[in-house]
């Protein structure tokens, strides 16, 4: 500014060496008008810049609070994520666990009750050859009873004395108690005797129980019905054994079903969350470094306008002294 002044001063003194006075005073009109143009074009040029700098301002404040309110909304999605991650890995763990325990009770529970099973059809078997027997001797006894015979005769007919042999095997079956069985061996040994002594010993003497039952047939009756009551309580027993299996293993399968349920929706939910926070943090990053530069950038422009402004308000100030001096 001071530049143009002193210019327009030489062009002046030049001019009144040359000149009349009426044309330096032109001169002078003349530089003054263009130094107040030139500062109205400025100052126009001045408002549109202060004007671009007030709504850059507000502008960039307004991205800059966007960018924060943003960082914090993705902030609270990553520790909502990562809480719920940690929750979701426990979840999984104790369901784990649990599937774990209840396959191993009902592995546990299926071989208790196979080996339930196998003792009862072994012991089952035996009460039903016992049975059989019984019930043939029996029948065998009383037919050839019922036709006349004596007890001799009848323990003598090749069919008892095929059964002989069998209800020898009772002996070593655990069916029976002692007292039972006992009895059972005093009668085959009487048979045997009577057998060797050819018929010589005493019938009744050969053939009554040694405690006073009235017979062998009492005997046999009583080990047969005590056989087909055990029977029925093993049946029972390994029909209830059934039944409290079938409702423990239906329990556990029901419960491990549910389980896996349970820890499926789990695992699938924590994939979810572990997506969600990583993608989360990857925004955040990048929110963060355009926030960053937003906040560097308004800095900047708040900085270039404070300087313009002091620049201006210079430069008003000085052509406002020129004019004057014009």
């Amino acid at each position: 500014m001071r530049v143009v002044l002193a210019a327009a001063a030489i062009t002046a003194i030049e001019a009144s060496h040359a000149n009349p006075i009426s044309k330096v005073l032109d001169l002078l009109a003349g530089l003054r008008s263009k130094v107040v143009a030139d500062g109205e074009t400025e100052q126009k040029s001045y408002e549109e810049f202060a004007k671009w700098c007030k709504t850059e301002s507000t502008e960039k404040k307004f991205e800059i609070e966007d960018g924060r309110n943003q960082v914090d909304s993705l902030t609270a999605t990553i520790e909502k994520a990562a809480a719920t991650i940690s929750e979701l890995d426990s979840k999984i763990e104790k369901l784990t666990s649990a599937v774990n325990q209840n396959e191993k009770d009902l592995d546990a529970a299926t071989t208790v009750r196979h080996k339930e099973h196998d003792d009862y059809l072994a012991t089952d078997k035996e009460m039903v050859e016992a049975i059989d027997t019984l019930e043939r001797a029996i029948g065998v006894l009383e037919k050839a009873l019922k036709k006349g015979s004596s007890l001799i005769q009848a323990v003598k007919t090749p069919e008892m004395q095929k059964l002989t042999q069998s209800l020898s095997v009772i002996l070593d079956a655990g069916v029976f108690g002692t007292n039972d069985k006992t009895k059972l061996s005093a009668f085959l040994q009487s048979h045997e005797e009577s057998e060797d002594s050819l018929g010589q010993a005493p019938e009744a003497a050969a053939y009554e129980t040694h405690d006073g039952s009235s017979s062998i047939l009492d005997l046999l009756g009583d080990m047969l019905d005590k056989a087909e009551s055990q029977k029925a309580e093993a049946d029972k027993a390994e029909m209830t054994s059934r039944f409290e299996y079938e409702k423990v293993k239906q329990s556990l399968t029901d419960q491990i079903a549910f389980d896996n349920k349970q820890l499926d929706a789990a695992r699938k939910g924590l994939a979810a969350q572990r997506e969600v926070k990583a993608t989360s943090e990857g925004d955040l990053e990048t929110t963060q470094k355009e926030l960053n530069e937003d906040i560097k950038s308004d800095a900047e422009t708040h900085d270039d306008c404070e300087k313009r402004a002091e620049e201006w308000d210079v430069s008003m100030h000085e052509r406002a002294q020129g004019i004057e001096a014009l």
